[in-house]
Parts: structure tokens; sequence; C-alpha cells
């Protein structure tokens, strides 16, 4: 063992493509899955689009034999070939289009269904949205339209728009289009033409899917890895002490005047690393994946709050918040459902598929969608290096410049609590982009206020403790530190919103210069979210406190089921024709 890392780690990999063994000996960290299967294995089936995971065009399943609580459960999950690096790979089960089927053998009922819906013209994007589709349906045999329409937040289609795409598909949903009777038994008239005939489909069956490699599931604990390319090199610590000996070798940056050996990153999901790799050509000498180290895998309740390991992936996250969510009293899950709402238009299914939480908070971009939030919760980082263990509260002051933070070179994050949220204590998140969906914000805040009753005015509410929180208004997550201070012990009336609108924009003032321009509107959006947020509180603390035109202001947007109809002129009969 040198300087704690086993020098036994292994330099090659082994995972399954469309159930054919696949083992690699030395690979290039560098290289990502996709190019892996077009240039060696020439399935070119899954195509380069974006090269960032915003279109969907390299959409494969990777799926995985993991540990689900007590139990090992077999996952899969859609995911982003361009960004997905190959040494990742190991241990994992890949599937593309080609292995699903094809007009040589037959084609499976997810391939047919687009065609047949004439939802492919170029056909560039069609093989990811049918891997899309088809890691759903891998997942949950009927899904609603809602499960349907996330599952394609990640896909970008530029030929048809996506009327035929998401008719032809739904017809694996409940309730087939969620009328309660099949799209094909809908009679036409002048603004509706039914593309295809559902009836003559080919049906779903599951048993004839492909099995798991029974090879991967006795295969036992996954082995460390220590893989050395051209120009980089790839560990894959399996315990924390692992971890910690590779992070003390290599630190995130040097840790002395007299460090001379290279630098790491942790890369969990690669969505980040890998977009800095391709479109600023930056060089990481070391990665460091610590996805196998037990302690950052966990994902569990304590007596304070939910503890998420930093390898655990947001759709992970979103799928335990969603459960605590119904499990517990409303009033501790509000820091839960703050979050949630932030994630219901973080990036694409395949991107949550694969990033964590942790990376979020450690990439420390001045737009995240989540620190915001993070840091009204006041959740703890439980960090760890090779000396010492400690918790710190996230706060704005964790941020200390563009990308910066407090972090020690040789740290790293173990896992963070997410507290539960007390009774008189209320937290929303907001966001503003240009889209909905999968689009970087504008402007975002993570907002939170506690009560204690007044004992001045009874039956009245006074701030004991506030927190504003805003992305998109500096270069680093900022709090409007006068505003907070200037609430605490205030009672929540209009007095107080005219107050706090003033001190906003003295807290975080914006140069017209300013990078991403839009100066005037992302000061308005950040006394919109304050508005907003205030009208919320008001109507949750006291009884119809507002009238129908400000009870508006509160509502959350719903997307609605997306429906679609096609126009065409209806010749008469009795015209005559030439």
């Amino acid at each position: 063992m040198e300087d704690g890392v086993p020098e036994t780690m292994s330099s090659h990999i082994l995972f399954y493509v469309n159930g054919r063994e696949v083992r690699v000996s030395q690979p290039d960290p560098e290289m990502t899955l996709l190019y892996f299967l077009r240039n060696e294995m020439h399935l070119t089936g899954t195509k380069l689009g974006c090269g960032e995971g915003g279109c969907g065009a390299c959409t494969v399943m990777a799926s995985r034999y993991m540990a689900v609580g007590s139990s090992k459960e077999i996952r899969h999950a859609a995911l982003n070939a361009c960004l997905a690096p190959l040494c990742a790979m190991d241990g994992l089960a890949i599937t593309t289009v080609e292995g699903i089927g094809s007009t040589r053998t037959s084609l499976h009922p997810v391939q047919e269904r687009i065609a047949r819906a004439h939802g492919s013209q170029c056909g560039f994007c069609t093989p990811g949205i049918v891997m899309s589709m088809y890691s759903l349906l891998r997942n949950n045999l009927l899904p609603t339209e809602e499960e349907l329409e996330i599952a394609f937040e990640g896909n970008l289609c530029r030929c048809t728009g996506y009327r035929p795409i998401l008719e032809g598909y739904k017809t694996f949903t409940k309730g087939c289009c969620g009328s309660g009777k099949c799209c094909a038994d809908r009679k036409t008239d002048k603004s509706s033409v039914v593309l295809f005939d559902a009836s003559s489909f080919a049906p779903l069956d599951p048993t004839q899917e492909p099995i798991f490699p029974p090879a991967l599931m006795i295969s036992g604990s996954p082995k460390p890895l220590a893989i050395r390319g051209p120009r980089v090199q790839w560990y894959r610590p399996v315990t924390l002490d692992q971890l910690l000996c590779l992070r003390e070798k290599f630190p995130a940056e040097p840790s002395s005047p007299d460090h001379k050996g290279p630098c790491s990153r942790l890369v969990v999901g690669n969505t980040e690393i890998g977009v800095e790799v391709k479109f600023k050509n930056a060089l990481f000498e070391v990665l460091i994946c610590p996805s196998e180290v037990p302690e950052l895998c966990c994902l569990e309740t304590s007596g304070e709050g939910l503890v998420v390991g930093a390898a655990v992936t947001l759709d992970q996250l979103e799928a335990k918040l969603l459960k605590l969510k119904d499990e517990l009293p409303e009033h501790k899950t509000r820091l839960f459902c703050a979050l949630l709402e932030m994630l219901r238009w973080f990036a694409g299914k395949q991107i949550r598929n694969v990033a964590s939480l942790a990376g979020n908070v450690v990439n420390a971009s001045p737009i995240s969608d989540l620190n915001p939030t993070l840091v009204a919760g006041k959740a703890q980082l439980n960090l760890a290096s090779k000396e010492s263990n400690r918790t710190i509260v996230l706060d704005a002051g964790f941020f200390t410049g563009y990308r910066k933070t407090t972090l020690k070179p040789n740290e790293v994050v173990v896992s963070i609590l997410l507290p539960f949220s007390r009774e008189q204590e209320f937290i929303y998140s907001y966001k503003q982009a240009r889209r909905r969906a999968d689009d970087i914000a504008i402007v975002n805040a993570g907002l939170q206020v506690v009560f204690s009753p007044s004992s001045s005015s009874p039956g009245s509410l006074t701030v004991e403790e506030c927190t504003l929180c805003y992305g998109g208004m500096s270069y680093r997550t900022v709090t409007a530190t006068k505003t907070q201070s200037a609430l605490i012990g205030r009672q929540w009336n209009r007095d107080t919103l005219k107050e706090a609108c003033t001190l906003l924009l003295e807290d975080l003032p914006l140069a017209l210069d300013a990078p991403g321009g839009m100066v005037e509107y992302r000061k308005a959006l950040v006394l919109s979210f304050f508005f907003k947020f205030y009208m919320t509180v008001l109507s949750r603390v006291f009884p119809n406190p507002l009238s129908p035109e400000e009870s508006s202001v509160t509502q959350v947007f719903q997307r609605e089921p997306t429906r679609s109809s096609q126009g065409f002129d209806e010749i008469p009969h009795s015209q005559e024709t030439k």
C-alpha cells in the first residue's frame, strides 16, 4: 500500500453492451462511452448531438445491480453517453438502440410505435427518444402521461414537433392518452385527425426483455480501480479510507508551496466536468470516482433530517423526498418540498439520473438551482479528510468566489443533512429561466422565515429568523444580509413588505455591465420572488388574508398533459375538381 492507496487496484474494466461482455484493459480516462460505442464497437445508432447532455440524441440505458435498503435490486436509468466516462461503466450493463430490436430481426414495440406514429423524419434524435421511452418502461410498465413527459425532458427533436412522438407513446400510458379510452377510438373531425391505428400495434411483453447479465450479479463487491491514461489518471476507491488517502495524495489544489504532484477532481455524474473538458479545453490530471464508497451512497433519515450521501443521484433523492413528503407531517417537510419544486425544472431526466446533490454544492455555480434553497434550509455538510472530520452549516459564506468554497484542498463531502423544518418555519424556492424545463436560471432564490408569537400584538406573528438567498445576482450565491437583519423582530405585514423591497435593491446591486445582462429584469425578479414569498407565507399563517386576485400570486405552476390537434381544410364533395 502506497500512501494508503492499495497497490492491487485493478487497471481494467468489465461491463456489458447489449448482452455482450466487454473487457477493456487500461482504458483512456478521457474517453466517453459514446466514443467507445461508435468507434470501437461500431454501434452508430447512438448519436453525437450537442455533446453537453442537453439534446438526448446520445441516450442509452444503463442497468445496475445495486443495494436498495437491506436488499439488492436491478435499476435501469437513461443517461447521456456523450458525458458518461468509459471508466465509469465498470459493472454496468449498457443497452443501445441496436440492442432492443431492428428491422433485421424484429422491432421492439417502442421502435414500432414511433415509426408507425410518424414520429421520425431525419431520424437523428429518434434513437435517443426510443431509449428514453424504453428506460421508462423497464422501470414502470404502465406510466402516467406526466411520467412520460418527464422522461422526455432531456430529449429534443428538431424535425417533427412532438405531436406524433407523444401520441404514439401515450399508447403505453394509463388510460391511453389519459381520457379513459384509447386515442385510436376517437372520432375525427375537421380539427383533428388520427395519426395511426393503435389497435394494430404489437403489445409490450416484459417477459421478452433481455435479462441483466448473471455474471454481474454474482461478481461480488466492486473492486478498486487505478487506470492511467496518456494524460489523465482515474481512480475508483471502494472505502472511505481509500478515498481520503487519494484526496490527501491528490488534493483539489496545491495544499502547500512544496506540493508538486497533480491535483484531482471528484467525479460522480461528470455533468459539469465533462462540459468543461469538451468546451473549455480543461484538463484534470487525476479524476476520483467515489460512487462505490458506502458512506457516500447512504440515503436515510435520522432524528434531525435526511442524510444524503455525496454520491446519491438527484433522481434517487427526488424519489426519497416524495416518499417522505407523503409519510411525514407537512410542517417537517417544507425544505423537502422546496427542493422538489426545484428538481421539477432541473435539467433533463438523463442528467438527474447521474448528477449528485453534493456535486451541485461543491461546483459552486452562481446560478445553481439547489444551493440557494440549501442555504435557506440550513443544510449541513459532513466533511472528512485524512486528519479530521467536521460538520458545517451551509451558508452564503461557504461560497467565497466564483466557483470557490471554503473546503480544504484535502477534504471531501461525505454527506449532506437536510434538516426537518419546524412548525413555524416556511421555506420556498423560485426560479426564472428562458423556458421552464431543462434550462439554466436567470435568477433563482431560496427564501425562509421563522415566526414566534408576537407579545405586543396578540394574533400576529413576529419574524424570529429569516434567510433570503439568491442566485444569478453575483459571481456567487449571496444572501440579502441587510434585509434579513431588518426583518428580525418585525411583524409580517404590508409595511414590512415595502421596507424589504427597498432594502433588497440595496443588498443586491447589479452594475449596468454585469455579466449576463438583463440588469433591470433581474432586479425585478428579486422583488417578484420576495413578493410571491410574502404572499404565500401570509396565506399559510392567517385565515383568508388575500383577495381572489392576490391569491393568484401564490399558485404553483402545474403543467397539464400535452394536447395537440391538426387543422386542415376539408374539400366539400360538391366542389368540382380539375
